[in-house]
């Protein structure tokens, strides 16, 4: 990636050859393996897939173009096609020798693979002696028996699919593997979730020192106090639109791996949503710790506003997920991710009360985490502070209260009621427990419909199933033993 150096073109062949023997195929097929590498780097690729050929009791089907002569003196059969059209079909070795029986000799020191393809390429040979070539192999097998040493017999009566499908590894196992894949994956990339905790402690940081004057305490300082907070909380969630970038190419990824029956959907979305949970926490101690704590010296329960802090979060971080399947382009989800995130910050509350919002919108306040979030965190802070009294006169500040004016009530709670005259939002009930639920509720949602959208699209991947023969394809397979 862009933070650590990447694979050469012939490792990265490898590497997906390596991938492909994963689950010990008994067929492998490959697309033009040798696309794009050097001379000494394809001899040395489809040595290899000989060798694995041999000592795995391996079929290796490819397709290439104009190997060199090396590569070619690999194979043990080749098809030569034109124009939709088998051109010859038989031992490697022999393929020169049928030519020069229909008229085309092929001169010494030339390479087969090129004296081959020079043969039938319509765009460089004329069409009529193309043809001729093709008309002449399929009068050739018309006449002909195929023998056991050219051709491949087919068994439809055999349990070679039975056999492979009993290699699959158990959901447990599976579930292990990917969960131990992804969570040193969670380690080596930066992108998604290290360089989320970073940023979080240097902004969030950055926030609180803006707010210095606001760690005194002091009701003139009560909005500063409430804003230092808000920043904190709406920036963690914000940051979350990196996860649908990275979370978009990891799902292209795995609906490969799923195509080609290596994993299973559900074993995915198990590991990352286990691996995930430990990580907002993780978030929370990042933009918390010193931010929050160390430089505005807040009181509260640093366990409790951790833990508000993830919850919060999470619903946000659920939301990325969805939009990062649900778009095959990142970008686009990346765009109504911060459609989505603006749109909560600004129907949140901070602005506008929710009965000043007319009625046809006025479900984004509720719909959207963000209010809630806002909503539980403004009690909790403030319930922890111990606030000194205020003399109102014409130095004091937006919010100034005598407590001795108001006996019996909480400082806290008087605070916050003065407050929501300027922020509508707060309020000085105590909500946290009802706003916490609503998000779980929330992020179950998300989560439910990220689970949705993932097992839809991995349905309309190809995967492997157990072939159904009809009378037609069963009595050509029976003609191919008897002529094997």
């Amino acid at each position: 990636n862009d933070f650590v150096q990447g694979l050469s073109g012939g490792q990265k062949r490898r590497l997906s050859i390596a991938i492909a023997l994963l689950k010990k195929p008994s067929v492998i097929m490959l697309d033009e393996p040798t696309s794009g590498l050097d001379s000494a780097a394809s001899v040395a690729i489809v040595g290899e897939l000989r060798k694995l050929a041999k000592s795995e009791n391996l079929i290796v089907i490819m397709t290439i173009h104009q190997p060199s002569t090396k590569v070619y003196n690999d194979f043990d059969q080749v098809m030569l096609m034109s124009k939709g059209r088998q051109a010859f079909m038989g031992k490697a070795a022999s393929a020169h020798k049928y030519f020069e029986s229909i008229g085309y000799p092929m001169m010494q020191m030339t390479n087969p693979a090129d004296f081959l393809v020079d043969l039938v390429n319509a765009d460089f040979t004329s069409e009529d002696s193309v043809i001729s070539i093709l008309d002449e192999w399929k009068l050739h097998t018309s006449k002909s028996k195929m023998s056991k040493d050219e051709n491949l017999a087919v068994d439809s009566n055999d349990d070679e699919f039975h056999q492979l499908m009993k290699r699959k590894k158990s959901f447990f196992h599976e579930l292990f593997v990917l969960f131990r894949r992804h969570a040193v994956l969670i380690v080596r990339d930066p992108f998604v979730y290290v360089g989320r905790i970073v940023a979080l402690l240097i902004f969030c940081t950055i926030f609180a020192l803006a707010y210095w004057s606001s760690r005194e305490k002091v009701q003139a300082q009560a909005i500063n106090f409430y804003y230092a907070n808000a920043w904190t909380i709406s920036l963690g969630s914000m940051f979350a639109v990196v996860a649908v970038f990275a979370l978009n190419a990891e799902f292209k990824s795995v609906m490969r791996e799923v195509k080609n029956g290596m994993i299973q959907p559900a074993t995915y979305i198990m590991a990352k949503s286990i691996l995930v949970l430990p990580v907002m926490l993780l978030f929370g101690v990042a933009a918390l710790s010193l931010g929050v704590y160390a430089i505005l010296g807040v009181k509260a329960n640093y366990a409790v506003y951790m833990v508000m802090f993830a919850i919060g979060i999470f619903v946000f971080e659920c939301i990325a997920e969805v939009l990062s399947v649900t778009f095959f382009n990142p970008l686009l989800g990346m765009l109504c991710f911060l459609s989505i995130w603006f749109s909560a910050f600004l129907f949140a509350g901070i602005f506008l009360p929710a009965d000043d919002i007319p009625v046809v919108i006025r479900w984004i306040y509720y719909v959207l985490p963000l209010s809630h979030t806002l909503d539980a965190f403004s009690y909790h802070v403030f319930s922890g502070e111990t606030w000194p009294s205020c003399i109102p006169d014409e130095s004091a500040g937006a919010i100034c209260i005598d407590f001795s004016q108001v006996p019996g009530e909480e400082p806290s709670t008087l605070i916050l009621q003065e407050l929501s005259k300027l922020v509508p939002l707060v309020s000085g009930e105590d909500n946290r427990m009802e706003a916490m639920g609503v998000l779980l509720g929330m992020a179950l949602g998300y989560k439910l419909l990220y689970i949705a959208i993932v097992f839809i699209k991995c349905s309309q991947c190809t995967t492997l199933e157990e072939p159904v023969l009809n009378e037609t394809e069963t009595s050509v397979d029976h003609d191919v033993s008897r002529h094997s």
